[in-house]
């Protein structure tokens, strides 16, 4: 685990990382206001914009965080937590987890989707409506086909290569900042989810995006690797990617991602809850056991 008395200029850090995010955030919401049409039946546009993705995420991610543990930080990239070996039990616990949290999710994103701002900020509730639009349709674009090809691309894409990137940036990056700079792990950890979840810009999904930040941040925190999460990330976003392909096929129902929303489901979501603070709890009695007996 790091050393946060080794670090300095911790706020310095933080105001760093805030304007790169401020400027990514200007920038998009700039873009979102030009209507460009794309043709998106087209093949070679819509292979620029899986690359214009993975670029993306490569160089708004990846690189500012190693640059940053690599320049910026006494451990260099162990800074990051990629170097630090984690507990299988920990890697499939963490996993099946977030697997067991759909119906909890599902139930919390349908109120989140209720959300309404006070009249007087009617323009700002249309330009999140509509941020939420393009977010949407962009998702569908990529998880549109039904091919085996296309799955693993999506899977490739959507759901790995926005894990390493996100869990990097977010969770090796932000949060351990956030630690230096406030001596309180768990005020780090829920404000790193608020980051991560408003980031996103997809604000009638912000509290589930948030609650999974947070439970992200906890695996990190207490195993000390950044592996768990990665998994974890990548086993939510695959198994949505997944489902999907699944759906597209008709092999199963398009409502399998609704599961905990419909009438007399309200059980399915108390289960899921707690079997997710399950999960957690034994993954905490783990590590805390594991590092105790590593230091006698």
């Amino acid at each position: 685990m790091q050393n946060i008395e080794q670090e300095r200029h911790s706020w310095i850090k933080l105001a760093v990382i805030f304007l790169w995010l401020a400027l990514y955030a200007t920038a998009t919401i700039a873009g979102s206001g030009a209507e460009t049409e794309l043709n998106l039946d087209n093949s070679t546009t819509v292979n620029l914009l899986y690359l214009g993705q993975l670029i993306g995420v490569l160089f708004l991610f990846i690189v500012p965080a190693i640059l940053f543990a690599g320049l910026w930080t006494k451990q260099r990239i162990p800074y990051l937590g990629v170097t630090t070996k984690a507990s299988f039990t920990t890697l499939i616990l963490g996993s099946i987890g977030i697997l067991f949290a759909l119906p909890t999710i599902n139930w919390i994103a349908q109120l989140n989707e209720q959300m309404h701002l006070p009249a007087a900020l009617s323009g700002v509730e249309e330009w999140m409506k509509h941020s939420e639009a393009k977010a949407l349709e962009m998702t569908k674009l990529f998880t549109e086909g039904t091919s085996v090809s296309g799955l693993i691309l999506n899977l490739f894409v959507v759901a790995f290569m926005a894990a390493i990137s996100e869990e990097l940036f977010f969770r090796g990056m932000i949060q351990k900042v956030l630690i230096e700079c406030f001596k309180n792990k768990h005020i780090a950890i829920w404000t790193g989810a608020i980051l991560f979840s408003g980031f996103h810009m997809q604000f009638f999904g912000f509290f589930p995006r948030m609650l999974m930040g947070a439970y992200l941040g906890y695996l990190f925190l207490w195993s000390g690797s950044l592996w768990p999460g990665i998994l974890a990330h990548f086993f939510n976003n695959g198994m949505a990617v997944f489902l999907i392909w699944l759906s597209n096929r008709g092999v199963i129902s398009a409502d399998v991602d609704k599961i905990g929303t419909f009438e007399n489901e309200m059980m399915y979501v108390i289960i899921s809850a707690v079997l997710v603070a399950a999960s957690l709890v034994l993954v905490y009695r783990m590590e805390k056991k594991r590092k105790n007996s590593l230091t006698t």
